[in-house]
């Protein structure tokens, strides 16, 4: 008799040789409820060989090969083909607790969720930092919890913009077709929460510290991304894309109010840019095309540093801080 499937763990790997062991020897397990689905997404190192050993040992590991695409791709295909009730996801270069599977598979089998969120540390190779500091409680939504709760309330500084330290309902994805943006390598991650919180009513937190988030200097998230400014501009497509799909509607100000939220970030990436005067025309293109170069919002709910931002775009002062930024860089 077949064992139904319980949760499955979709692994996107691409240049990971160093890494994906330490990965999936945190994961091994011969518990058949369990698959963990490590998709290659064309990666030219090693990592394929070091997966496949793994998978000759441990029935529930299985590799699959793509051409590359993205990480959404890599991830979208693991959703595609996975059969567990539950979902997740883990990097290839993280790892987890020893008490990851056993805390899930029982949260999974007693807890009723549609979203279930838990801590997880920020790992270096000399120390780590744990962030997310959850407590156990149980949260209940209303509708439209994507743009009403995740963006305007700030919901997402507790539902934090990744998909590491989650497990989400694979029925609620595969019913409303919600799936990782192709193409979109800044915040594929929180767009997809967006979406999948239009159709979530529970969200569970638990205070466990599970994930290990390891931290490399040659990551993406510590890179200069010359595609930063331009993703973050694709935030209104997605948006109501989203919004369409979910019959919600949505505004201007919903989406003035999520670059608000995004206007620290791209100054502190174009900072990075070694090219100074191509770093200042990035910033200028940024403010003319998302708007916030005339932004007139006036949530009460803001936090205080946006409105501490939305002060110092309306001053005019966002070229300032970027030179008085870069020049200190």
């Amino acid at each position: 008799m077949e064992t139904d499937i319980l949760l499955s763990i979709v692994i996107p790997v691409y240049n990971v040789q160093d890494y994906i062991g330490k990965c999936l020897n945190s994961l091994k397990t011969f518990d058949a409820r369990i698959e963990v689905l490590v998709v290659d997404d064309g990666s030219p190192d090693e990592s394929c060989k070091v997966i496949k050993n793994y998978e000759k040992n441990y029935p529930n590991i299985h590799y699959i090969q793509k051409g590359n695409g993205g990480v959404s791709s890599a991830r979208n295909l693991g959703i595609a083909l996975s059969k567990g009730k539950y979902i997740t996801f883990v990097d290839g270069d993280d790892f987890v607790d020893e008490q990851y599977l056993p805390k899930i598979m029982e949260y999974v089998q007693t807890l009723d969720f549609d979203l279930l969120c838990f801590n997880y540390c920020l790992t270096y190779d000399d120390h780590e930092t744990r962030l997310n500091d959850l407590k156990d409680e149980t949260l209940n939504l209303c509708g439209d919890a994507g743009f009403t709760c995740y963006i305007r309330q700030n919901m997402d500084e507790k539902i934090k913009q990744f998909c590491l330290n989650k497990i989400y309902k694979t029925d609620l994805l595969n019913k409303n077709k919600i799936e990782f943006p192709v193409g979109q390598s800044v915040g594929e991650d929180f767009l997809f929460n967006v979406e999948y919180l239009q159709y979530c009513k529970k969200v569970v937190f638990k205070e466990d510290c599970l994930y290990h988030y390891y931290q490399r200097q040659t990551s993406v998230m510590r890179t200069y991304n010359k595609k930063y400014t331009d993703h973050i501009l694709n935030y209104a497509a997605n948006l109501k894309r989203i919004a369409l799909k979910s019959n919600y509607p949505i505004s201007q100000n919903d989406i003035l109010y999520l670059y608000l939220k995004c206007w620290f970030g791209v100054i502190n990436q174009e900072i990075q840019n070694p090219n100074s005067e191509d770093g200042l025309n990035r910033v200028k293109m940024f403010m003319n095309q998302s708007g916030l170069k005339n932004i007139k919002i006036h949530y009460s709910d803001l936090d205080f540093k946006y409105k501490v931002y939305k002060c110092l775009i309306r001053m005019h002062l966002t070229i300032p801080v970027y030179k008085l930024l870069k020049k200190r860089a």
